[in-house]
């Protein structure tokens, strides 16, 4: 998470349960995010991005065998990811919003978080305040 090279979004079974479900297929692992060029260089070919993967794989769960099928593929610009001073600029938004008493509310991934928890808090937040609820 947050570090060049490492999985965006992180592995998800821990190492301990790994040893629980020997048979499960091991887990999808994610690379790169905002750091992909960086990490892996321009024209990354999957066989670096499949020894990366299988590198991070031993070393957050402790698998060691080779995996007997892989699939490596590309996913350009799909999972949405903020620039730097991002939640600055929101809350300065939001603070003009409310001080101008402007009939608008910002709601959506662009905002307030990317999934979709984050969108649906966001649109009752709205409407809590559109209707003088408190929060």
């Amino acid at each position: 998470d947050g570090e060049p090279g490492r999985g965006a979004g992180g592995l998800p079974a821990p190492a301990r349960r790994r040893a629980a479900l020997p048979r499960a297929p091991a887990p999808p692992v994610m690379l790169g995010g905002a750091w992909f060029e960086q990490s892996f260089g321009e024209a990354a070919t999957p066989a670096l991005l499949l020894q990366r993967a299988q590198a991070a794989v031993r070393e957050q769960l402790g698998l060691e065998p080779a995996p007997t099928r892989c699939i490596v593929r590309v996913h350009q610009a799909c999972i949405p990811q903020y620039t730097l001073g991002h939640w600055q600029r929101t809350e300065r938004i939001g603070r003009f919003l409310a001080e101008q008493q402007l009939p608008l509310s910002l709601i959506g991934a662009s905002y307030a978080g990317v999934s979709v928890n984050d969108c649906i808090a966001s649109a009752r937040a709205a409407v809590g305040r559109l209707l003088g609820q408190p929060r």
